[in-house]
């Protein structure tokens, strides 16, 4: 088995907050989803995107798969994903995180390639972020082990397990803004990363 070439996207959120489906939304005329597949173009080869609204995305060139481990939130989706993955390593990104970072993306993959961890993930202040993150397909097991023992959280799973850990300032050489980070959970969110996009401060390029 190769050991990358797969991403995953998770679009299986209830999108509460927002009051519509997130994956849906658009910036500059395209469903966000689409943006973000066509950044991940740039480095991975199979897109798996995990929904529980296949009908949605017809016509996408992905995979488009369901939660396994029914209502585990998240961490079912990672599970899903992981599942397919036809890599070692899969790359997680969300569709309410509208910024890709290929050339960080392509850093995780030679970090894990040194190091063979269970996972990549980047630091951020005293939080670990869950997302653009590298996973090893092995912790499928892991998920389901912990979703049955009632454990939903992805630090659940890694939290034993052998952890590569990007520092923030390692982050910021490749996204100054922490722009991989942004989470639209909000109308209010995207109104202010669409203003942000058009004044130019969003430090990496959307295709």
């Amino acid at each position: 088995m190769k050991l990358f070439g797969t991403a995953i996207i998770l679009a299986g959120g209830k999108s509460t907050r927002m009051g519509f489906d997130k994956a849906l939304m658009k910036i500059r005329g395209k469903p966000i989803v689409e943006i973000i597949i066509q950044q991940l173009r740039a480095v991975f080869e199979d897109i798996i995107v995990v929904t529980n609204k296949s009908e949605e995305f017809t016509g996408l060139d992905v995979i488009v798969t369901e939660d396994i481990l029914k209502g585990s939130g998240p961490l079912g989706g990672i599970h899903a994903g992981l599942m397919l993955s036809k890599s070692k390593y899969a790359f997680l990104a969300a569709c309410d995180m509208p910024v890709i970072s290929p050339d960080y993306a392509k850093y995780m993959m030679e970090t894990a390639a040194k190091y063979l961890p269970h996972a990549v993930i980047s630091e951020k202040g005293d939080w670990i972020e869950p997302f653009h993150a590298l996973y090893n397909k092995d912790l499928a097991y892991d998920i389901k082990t912990n979703v049955q023992s009632g454990k939903y959280k992805i630090f659940d799973v890694i939290r034993e397990k052998y952890i590569v850990k990007i520092s923030e300032k390692k982050v910021r050489e490749y996204s100054p803004g922490l722009d991989i980070f942004i989470n639209l959970n909000h109308i209010k969110d995207l109104e202010e990363f669409k203003t942000s996009m058009e004044a130019g401060g969003i430090d990496s390029a959307l295709l």
